[in-house]
């Protein structure tokens, strides 16, 4: 999607593949938390971040989940396939699409925020078919992701 970014947005989209590069080096657990006022188009700013970060070699690989209130997982994802589709930098998936029961390598999980704090709720609760969430971040993190 040839996407003109404004100065501010390609600024931030730069300084925070700068903030996770450094973070990666760090041991431990590790979080980053991106924050832009309303309207300014973080969905875009984050969108080219992960297009710049799936260019960038100087990491380990890595999986995404992206969780957003209400409907709006599925917006993202919409929008986000529609960024990633000249490049296919990033693939996007809802759960049941996943391959393998574990998140691959520049590929993001998207989910509704709401269906993963619900306790019993289907992504949370142990199945026969081990298909939950805690056994899909586990898969992924034992693939090194």
């Amino acid at each position: 999607m040839a996407l003109r970014l404004t100065t501010y947005q390609d600024t931030a989209a730069r300084e925070l593949l700068e903030e996770v590069r450094k973070l990666l080096r760090q041991t431990g657990e590790k979080k980053i938390m991106f924050r832009a006022p309303t309207g300014s188009g973080k969905t875009i700013m984050v969108a080219e971040f992960l297009v710049r970060f799936a260019d960038d070699t100087g990491h380990p690989p890595c999986a995404f989940i992206w969780a957003a209130p209400r409907s709006l997982h599925e917006q993202s994802k919409e929008k986000l396939e529609l960024y990633f589709a000249d490049t296919r930098a990033m693939e996007c998936s809802f759960f049941e699409d996943l391959d393998d029961r574990q998140i691959d390598e520049n590929e993001i999980l998207f989910f509704n925020w709401e269906s993963i704090r619900q306790d019993g709720n289907i992504y949370i609760r142990d199945n026969e078919q081990d298909n939950n969430l805690s056994s899909v971040l586990e898969r992924t993190r034992d693939a090194g992701r």
